[in-house]
């Protein structure tokens, strides 16, 4: 250990760092680690009431009110929706104890809350990270070459206040390597590159898979919907790209794999027709994971031509639509003129950590694998997937 991680490990900084630093430590060795490294960024997930409860709670409190910061530059999973659905809106006591979690971690240091911390400080090639939300795990490892292994939200926590990590699993070459070969077929549409995702994680739950057949030239707000629904339906760090990954030559050399799976066009048509499901309240979704500020101006754009005229058709529709976004994006003018439709433009919150049910919610509609993933196991609603720009035209039909 350096001279500054003896001093934690000895309490010279305080109870809080000790304990931290130990967890660290303890987990590293259970990996095989043999040494911390500092972390040039951290990511803390576990940010919503509902997940964490009362005693998530506590446990932020009792390490702000200790007077610890954060040592590395650090950012936060969204918190639960606050803003209600069609007038129905949570009880004072769960919003006000949401907003404590907030305070609590923006004392500690906490500088945004997303799932895309990417837009908030792009990570780098080569460079040490210490992320807990799983879309931007797969994002910084497979597509921008950084290093972070898929903590969990108090491990992550822990690496924000000490500013290290372990150095093992992802953060090796040898913890890299893809165990398996996935060949697909080229998605043609957010929907296809989202369940191509989710199909690639159940067929590797735990393996690092080594995937072709997504171009190079592939939109990048595709190859976030291809890794965010991987990461739902798998639990692997990272996926190896063709033409993509970093240094992917180099993994692929001096990987073992024994596996190849295909999913081709007609999986992706059965996988697609398994999908469908009605309901009456239809809450309509886009951004998970968080959409980029192109995405937002797009669909905001698509959607005024949509909606010109129909605002005494729609005014009393049982349906709202949510567009979820970070604190990166800036909303182009005529944006406010959506409110009168049911549109919301929402910052720095994730519906899947929400318990829509508690709104009067009957169905979401929505272009995200990994929404589909969560969305009924944690908020408590069933999901049907659709096409972005064919659930747009849906939810401005009369």
């Amino acid at each position: 250990m350096t001279d500054e991680e003896e001093k934690m490990y000895n309490g010279e900084y305080g109870v809080v760092l000790q304990k931290a630093i130990k967890s660290l430590i303890k987990v590293g060795e259970i990996l095989g680690a043999e040494r911390l490294i500092k972390v040039a960024h951290a990511h803390v997930s576990g940010v919503s009431y509902f997940n964490i409860g009362d005693a998530g709670l506590m446990f932020l409190e009792s390490i702000a009110s200790s007077g610890v910061k954060f040592k590395s530059f650090t950012t936060a999973n969204p918190y639960a929706v606050i803003q209600g659905f069609r007038g129905r809106r949570f009880s004072k006591e769960v919003l006000d104890k949401q907003m404590q979690i907030i305070r609590f971690l923006a004392i500690m240091g906490a500088k945004y809350f997303t799932c895309a911390p990417y837009y908030i400080r792009p990570p780098k090639r080569g460079e040490h990270l210490a992320w807990a939300e799983s879309n931007a795990v797969l994002y910084a490892n497979s597509i921008a070459g950084a290093y972070t292994n898929r903590e969990g939200g108090p491990l992550a926590l822990f690496e924000a206040l000490t500013g290290r990590t372990y150095l093992g699993g992802v953060h090796l070459l040898e913890g890299r390597l893809p165990r398996c070969k996935v060949s697909v077929v080229p998605p043609k549409s957010y929907l296809e590159a989202s369940l191509i995702g989710y199909m690639a994680g159940e067929m590797c739950p735990d393996r690092i898979p080594y995937v072709n057949g997504i171009s190079s030239s592939t939109d990048v707000s595709m190859l976030r919907a291809f890794l965010a629904a991987f990461g739902a339906t798998s639990g692997a760090p990272m996926v190896v790209m063709e033409g993509i990954t970093p240094g992917y030559k180099e993994l692929l050399v001096k990987s073992d794999i024994t596996e190849h799976i295909v999913i081709d066009e007609k999986s992706l048509g059965q996988e697609k027709k398994a999908l469908i499901e009605r309901g009456k309240k239809m809450l309509f979704i886009l951004g998970c994971p968080h959409l980029s500020n192109n995405e937002v101006s797009e669909i905001i754009k698509y959607l005024l031509l949509k909606l010109k005229g129909k605002g005494g058709c729609l005014k009393n529709a049982e349906k709202e639509l949510w567009l979820i976004t970070g604190p990166y994006t800036k909303i182009p003018s005529g944006a406010s003129q959506l409110n009168r439709y049911g549109v919301k433009i929402l910052f720095n919150v994730c519906p899947v950590v929400t318990r829509l049910d508690f709104l009067g919610i009957d169905l979401v509609v929505t272009d995200s694998g990994k929404a589909m993933f969560y969305i009924p196991k944690l908020a408590k609603v069933p999901v049907f997937i659709m096409d972005r720009w064919k659930l747009l035209d849906e939810f401005c039909r009369c």
